[in-house]
């Protein structure tokens, strides 16, 4: 987490329908490039929005790379403050628009994006600690940095 810059060769190829398969190719982060090539991953819109349903939809998918990337953030600035976890859950929920608005249409009201999320967490820290990795993830996350640029994100901790 210490490097600034990851660069990424991701391939999606459309497999029929509304279903595409994703390739990630290769990460390097800093100079060195990491073991992530080869990896697949699958995406399918629901039923409603033409597709079969048969893998996460785009939203879905962005959704868990927004809680993986805080999962990473909480470990690592707990692991930097050698507080213990013992568990560790991020719930989020979203309110998400379903397609790009057409610019021949008058937008009157505005688009839905709310992102909101709990993270349950337990261990070795105080919840005044735990507050503390909150407020640091919220600044380390860089999906959530991103996510937030479009839409309200709110988060709430809940230490056990």
């Amino acid at each position: 987490m210490e490097n600034d810059v990851a660069k990424y060769d991701i391939v999606t190829t459309w497999r029929g329908g509304m279903a595409s398969q994703t390739c990630c190719h290769s990460c390097v982060i800093g100079e060195a490039l990491q073991s992530s090539h080869g990896h697949v991953i699958h995406a399918d819109e629901p039923e409603a929005l033409g597709g079969k349903g048969l893998a996460p939809n785009p939203q879905e998918l962005m959704l868990a790379a927004f809680n993986a990337c805080m999962t990473a953030a909480f470990v690592h600035e707990a692991s930097r403050q050698n507080i213990d976890l013992m568990s560790l859950e991020i719930q989020t929920w979203g309110e998400l628009s379903t397609g790009i608005p057409v610019p021949s249409r008058q937008i009157t009201e505005e688009v839905p994006g709310r992102v909101q999320y709990i993270i349950y967490v337990s261990g070795s820290g105080s919840i005044t600690q735990y507050e503390h990795i909150h407020r640091q993830v919220i600044n380390l996350s860089p999906n959530r940095w991103l996510l937030a640029q479009n839409m309200t994100i709110e988060g709430n901790l809940s230490v056990t």
